[in-house]
């Protein structure tokens, strides 16, 4: 009995210190970009998937990993037929695009810092997937991540949105980021998940 007791204490703390570290936010009336994502919401809306599967979703992170950056409009994603299209984008497009093809309502569309203190927001997508939240970022990845494996530092979330709400996250360095420019992108940051 002891045992059994001692296995689903050691279980429960396992789960809340894994949830712990994951960043999902609290549920916010409105964000500051807002206004810009009206492509972000046609896509949420449309998401009707029963769930993608690893397999799917790590060959579309390779393929939008080979989609080339291209930083074309500095707030607004360009919807998820011109990313393929042109087979290029910024970090938003990406997102976007990948969220338009998994079509799995668990995705959250995230604006962020790619690390703590950087100077230019990023974008990539989290995905829960049998009970674990995975990043997608197909700008500086070629595979799927675990978010529990992030460390602090990394991959820091300001602002998500799903099928049904917008959450604000708690970084303390700053709720906003500027946007990359033409000549300034988060693809020259490093990560040490950006192996490829």
């Amino acid at each position: 009995m002891k045992t059994t007791s001692l296995a689903l204490v050691l279980l429960l703390a396992a789960r809340l210190s894994a949830s712990a570290i994951t960043d999902l936010g609290a549920p916010t009336e409105h964000t500051p970009y807002d206004r810009f994502l009206n492509p972000v919401k046609q896509v949420l809306n449309t998401m009707h998937g029963q769930g993608a599967s690893m397999d799917k979703v790590s060959a579309l992170v390779r393929q939008g990993r080979n989609f080339r950056y291209a930083h074309i409009e500095p707030y607004c994603p360009a919807a998820p037929r011109e990313t393929a299209a042109r087979q290029c984008g910024d970090c938003k497009d990406k997102a976007l695009w990948l969220m338009d093809q998994m079509q799995d309502p668990s995705t959250r569309f995230v604006i962020g810092k790619l690390a703590r203190g950087a100077s230019v927001s990023h974008a990539w997508v989290m995905w829960q997937h049998e009970g674990q939240w995975w990043i997608l970022d197909c700008t500086m990845l070629s595979h799927p991540v675990l978010a529990d494996k992030v460390g602090s530092n990394e991959y820091v979330p300001l602002y998500s949105y799903s099928r049904n709400a917008e959450f604000r996250h708690s970084d303390k360095a700053g709720l906003t980021a500027s946007v990359a420019t033409k000549t300034q992108s988060p693809v020259a940051a490093t990560s040490r998940f950006a192996a490829n």
